[in-house]
């Protein structure tokens, strides 16, 4: 191909080559490529991107959309009437499928991937496709998703067994997708709601020192849970847990304090005698202010 290749009559080429590559998700022997179908979808790609009148933007945009319809057209259906564990497991199947599909489409874009994306700064090929998956089936089964992980993510907490592999291997898929932010939005929101219940059970459970020690033993569990669940930083992940942990559990214990104190009683005098000055002086930057609270939870609705 030495001439120049219209976008239509190129990305018709292309686009057989998607759809063929799509087939993998229904587990079809044939759908994978040829070394020689392979490097003709190369080709032509490198030459539509090189040319005179390049073509970048057009296949950036053309791949994204292909992506998303082969996604609507054979994921969707096979998610429906799936519900907890079955919707999890198929949609792993799915997303693995997905993944081995990607593989080779993107590298008929490689050099699109490694020029063109790089120099616009665009997200790459591989999280564009993380995208043109999750997008669409967050916007179909959005309640689903997020109750079968944010259940998951629940019992891990409490020390039930978990199929990490299975949670993990979602996690990681739209955490590289723009779907991120509507889960790290839930998770944030139902780890607030958690450790909201359960500081009304510590709070009567431990005596004021243990509790305290237990919202920073809390914190620094939360903070590893949250990098390793949404793939954050650890000052990203601190600050979250601030929001949702921290507040949660410092409201109630200054609502206890506070309560104790009106009905006249001593624990305050004694809490101050036998709390060491160093677990103070440790959690202190955890007491937050409750005009602070209130807007992080509004925030957070």
């Amino acid at each position: 191909m030495n001439y120049h290749i219209r976008f239509e009559d190129g990305w018709k080429i292309l686009e057989q080559g998607i759809v063929k590559c799509s087939k993998i998700l229904e587990d079809c022997p044939c759908a994978r490529p040829t070394v020689a179908e392979y490097m003709s979808y190369y080709d032509c790609s490198y030459r539509m991107a090189v040319q005179k009148d390049q073509y970048c933007q057009e296949m950036y945009n053309g791949y994204k959309i292909t992506l998303e319809d082969c996604v609507r057209a054979m994921v969707l259906p096979r998610l429906m009437h799936k519900r907890n564990e079955c919707f999890l497991r198929e949609l792993v199947k799915m997303w693995s499928n997905y993944c081995v599909m990607v593989k080779y489409t993107t590298g008929f874009f490689a050099y699109l991937d490694r020029c063109f994306v790089v120099q616009r700064r665009l997200p790459s090929l591989e999280d564009t496709a993380a995208t043109s998956f999750f997008s669409p089936v967050f916007s179909y089964f959005n309640n689903e998703i997020s109750d079968v992980l944010l259940t998951l993510i629940r019992q891990e907490r409490d020390g039930c067994n978990v199929d990490m592999d299975l949670l993990m291997g979602i996690m990681r898929g739209i955490c590289r997708s723009e779907v991120k932010t509507i889960l790290k939005s839930a998770v944030v929101q139902d780890t607030y709601f958690y450790y909201s219940r359960k500081s009304m059970e510590w709070i009567v459970q431990y005596p004021l020192q243990d509790y305290l020690a237990k919202v920073q033993e809390t914190m620094e569990k939360e903070t590893k849970r949250l990098i390793h669940y949404l793939c954050i930083s650890e000052e990203e992940s601190s600050d979250l847990c601030l929001k949702a942990v921290s507040a949660s559990l410092m409201q109630t214990y200054e609502s206890y304090t506070k309560e104790k104190r009106i009905c006249g009683q001593d624990l305050l005098q004694t809490y101050k005698q036998t709390v060491e000055e160093e677990l103070l002086a440790r959690c202190s930057r955890l007491t937050i202010d409750n005009s602070r609270g209130n807007n992080s939870l509004r925030h957070m609705k």
